[in-house]
């Protein structure tokens, strides 16, 4: 399996404190968990490493990267994937990586952007393309991870839909994601009349405004197991 390095230091202490601390230090929390790991192992990484790290072509095709665990003395290279990127969307900037250890032979889950290609017949007669879906989850061997999955769209027209099985996808490659979850849509263009009726139907009485709380569990791995692998 071919890939980028990417150094990164192993850290004892965790929790919430002292993650912010790392940030404020310009350093980044991250986590490492696989099947074959007996315990999650904390780590912590540069961020202008990382950032530059992602701003270019580093990860390579496969979406595998080689991580050099600094200051370890036994197994400091270990093959991974990014498993989860927590972002920050206020600060614009990322909070936490799982990264989840491969093994050759082995097939893993994970997920992969999903691109629209071309241009939709309904978008040039004036229709909205909608897009419901932007990731899949797939199941392959590690070498067979596709940067990305593309689905053509020319041939939509307004009120057309394309499926997940409608995604061109190599044999090697599982598609996990329900195969009738919609991904596209054209959705016919509405007029200034027909906004205007249903700006007047909608009074500020009928108007509810809910808050959602959400806390992120920063050293847990997706699974909530030591070494536990996403099906």
């Amino acid at each position: 399996m071919q890939g980028s390095t990417l150094k990164v230091e192993v850290r004892e202490k965790k929790g919430k404190s002292y993650a912010r601390k790392l940030r404020n230090q310009g350093k980044l929390p991250a986590i490492l968990y696989g099947a074959h790991l007996k315990e999650n192992i904390l780590l912590e990484l540069d961020l202008v490493q990382v950032r530059r790290f992602f701003s270019g072509s580093a990860r390579g095709d496969t979406g595998i990267i080689r991580l050099e665990l600094v200051g370890q003395k036994e197994n400091r290279e270990r093959e991974v994937i990014i498993r989860d990127i927590q972002y920050n969307w206020l600060k614009e900037g990322i909070e936490h990586i799982d990264f989840y250890e491969v093994t050759r032979g082995e097939k893993v889950s994970t997920t992969v952007p999903l691109h629209l290609v071309g241009k939709a017949a309904g978008a040039k007669e004036g229709g909205v393309v909608e897009q419901w879906v932007r990731e899949v989850e797939i199941e392959c061997l590690p070498r067979s991870i596709p940067s990305h999955l593309e689905l053509k769209i020319d041939s939509l027209g307004i009120g057309d839909s394309l499926l997940v099985k409608d995604i061109e996808i190599s044999p090697e490659v599982k598609v996990i994601t329900n195969s009738q979850e919609r991904v596209v849509s054209i959705i016919a263009p509405v007029s200034e009349e027909e906004l205007e009726k249903a700006e007047v139907a909608v009074t500020p009485e009928e108007v509810e405004v809910v808050g959602k709380e959400e806390k992120i569990e920063e050293e847990e791995s997706p699974e909530g197991k030591k070494g536990g692998q996403k099906k």
